[in-house]
């Protein structure tokens, strides 16, 4: 507020993107059960989305169904550096 009412920079930038990299870092453990530190996620080379930058209207969805029409679930403990 203070930099709004007297025309001062302010930029959020660091807290954003520390409060994204947290967000992962819980992610990550919903999904594998594992505790992940602040240094694993910084050095992950996991992509919760993989190919994203080539996904178009007209490919198929990321995550497929398997052939009896369920999704891919996450299993934490038993999977412990990827989601599915």
């Amino acid at each position: 507020m203070d930099a709004i009412r007297n025309d001062k920079p302010y930029n959020e930038a660091k807290r954003g993107i520390e409060a994204s990299l947290v967000t992962s870092m819980g992610r990550m453990a919903a999904h594998t059960g594992q505790e992940i530190t602040y240094e694993q996620i910084l050095n992950s080379d996991h992509e919760y989305a993989p190919d994203l930058d080539k996904l178009t209207m007209n490919s198929p969805a990321p995550l497929q169904a398997t052939a009896d029409g369920s999704y891919p679930k996450p299993m934490p403990g038993i999977n412990k550096d990827r989601e599915f």
